[in-house]
C-alpha cells in the first residue's frame, strides 16, 4: 500500500506568520513612504489653517466690539444715492437730508449708522428713529415724532424769544414744519422756569406735562369751545399742591385738581358758567376752585371797581388770587 501523498503548503499558515519572522513589521517601499509623509504634511496643515482662523476670527470680534464702522470701510460699496424717509409727523425728506449732513459720494459702507441715528434724535422733535441700509444705494430712515402739547417761550442771552414746544413726556424742542392753526391752537406753559439738560443739549424735561396733556385731551373732547378759551396753563402750583392753573379771557384762573377726574371737573366749570351768564350783570369771574371737590364750588369775582376794566394780558399765573368777593356754588 502506497502512502498518502502530503502537499507542501506554499504560503505560511496564520500561526506560523503569528510565531515567525513574518510576524514583524515589513518595510516601507517608496509609495508607502510618500503616503506617510503627504498624510503628515496635511496634517501640519490643516492644525494651521485652524490656528490661523481661531486668531482671525478673535481679531475681527475686538475690532467690531470697539469700532464696527472701520470693517466695513475698506469693502467696496456703492456711493449714496437716496435716503428713503417715512414719518408719523410733518418732518419730511429735505429735513433728514439737511440734519444728516452726508457727503455726496460717500459710499454705503461708509455710514456709521448709529452716529447718523443721534443726529436725528438730537433734535428733540424725533423720538425714536431707525436707520438702515438698502442695498445697493440707499439709506432709509423712519422716524417717530413727538406731538407738541403745549407751547414756551425762552429769551436768549442777546435778549430774542424764541418759541418751544413741549411733548406729553415733557420733552422740551423747537418744532419744525408745524401748520401756523396748529401752533395758534395751543395753549403757553407757565410757571416753570425751563433749565438746560444736565447731560447733552437741549432742555431738562418738564414733571407734570401728563397732567397737562390728559386735562387738554379731555377739555378738547368735552367741550371743545372751552379748549379754544385755554390761553395759559400754569404748573406754578403742581409741585406744592397737585393742581393746574388755567387763564381764559373771560377768567383769570380756574384751578384743576390732579386728584380728581377732570371730566367732572369740567362739568362742574360748565355748569357754573352757564349759571352766571344768566344772570345779567354779574361781574368779572377772578377765580373758580374746581380742586376742593364736593358739592360746593369757590367762586371769586373781581371787585366792583376793576369789573368793567379790560382782561389782563395773557400772562402765566403763579400764585393763588385772593378776590375780595366770593360765592360757594352748590351743585
Amino acid at each position: 500500500m502506497n502512502p498518502i501523498p502530503t502537499v507542501q503548503p506554499t504560503a505560511p499558515t496564520w500561526r506560523e506568520v503569528i510565531a515567525g519572522d513574518d510576524a514583524r513589521p515589513r518595510p516601507l517601499n517608496r509609495t508607502g513612504r510618500r503616503r506617510v509623509v503627504v498624510d503628515g504634511v496635511r496634517l501640519w496643515l490643516s492644525a494651521v489653517a485652524l490656528g490661523a482662523s481661531l486668531v482671525l476670527g478673535y481679531t475681527v470680534w475686538g475690532i467690531w466690539r470697539v469700532n464696527p464702522a472701520s470693517l466695513a470701510a475698506p469693502a467696496e460699496s456703492m456711493p449714496l444715492r437716496e435716503i428713503a424717509v417715512r414719518t408719523d409727523g410733518v418732518l419730511g425728506h429735505a429735513w433728514v437730508e439737511r440734519t444728516l449732513q452726508i457727503a455726496p459720494g460717500t459710499g454705503i459702507m461708509e455710514l456709521d449708522l448709529p452716529a447718523l441715528r443721534q443726529r436725528l434724535l438730537a433734535s428733540g422733535q424725533v423720538r425714536d428713529a431707525v436707520v438702515t441700509r438698502r442695498f445697493p444705494d440707499v439709506l432709509a430712515a423712519i422716524l417717530e415724532e413727538r406731538s407738541p402739547v403745549i407751547r414756551a417761550r425762552v429769551q436768549t442771552g442777546e435778549g430774542e424769544l424764541n418759541n418751544l414746544f413741549v411733548a406729553r413726556d415733557g420733552s422740551v424742542f423747537f418744532g419744525e414744519r408745524y401748520d401756523e392753526s396748529l401752533v395758534n391752537s395751543l395753549p403757553w406753559l407757565g410757571g416753570v422756569n425751563l433749565s438746560r439738560a444736565v447731560a447733552g443739549p437741549g432742555f431738562a424735561p418738564v414733571a407734570g406735562m401728563e397732567a397737562v396733556s390728559e386735562l387738554l385731551g379731555t377739555t378738547r373732547a368735552s367741550a371743545p369751545a372751552l379748549a379754544r378759551d385755554f390761553q395759559v396753563i400754569s404748573l406754578a402750583r403742581y409741585a406744592s399742591d397737585g393742581v393746574l392753573l388755567v387763564r381764559t379771557p373771560e377768567i383769570a384762573e380756574i384751578v384743576f385738581g390732579t386728584r380728581d377726574d377732570f371730566y367732572r371737573q369740567l362739568a362742574r366749570l360748565d355748569y357754573i358758567l352757564d349759571e352766571l351768564r344768566s344772570r345779567p350783570g354779574s361781574p368779572a369771574i377772578r377765580t373758580i376752585n374746581l380742586a376742593i371737590g364736593g358739592q360746593q364750588v369757590p367762586v371769586a369775582f373781581e371787585p366792583a371797581s376793576s369789573a368793567a376794566a379790560t382782561a389782563p394780558a395773557v400772562r402765566p399765573v403763579t400764585r393763588p388770587l385772593v378776590a375780595p368777593a366770593q360765592n360757594f356754588f352748590r351743585l
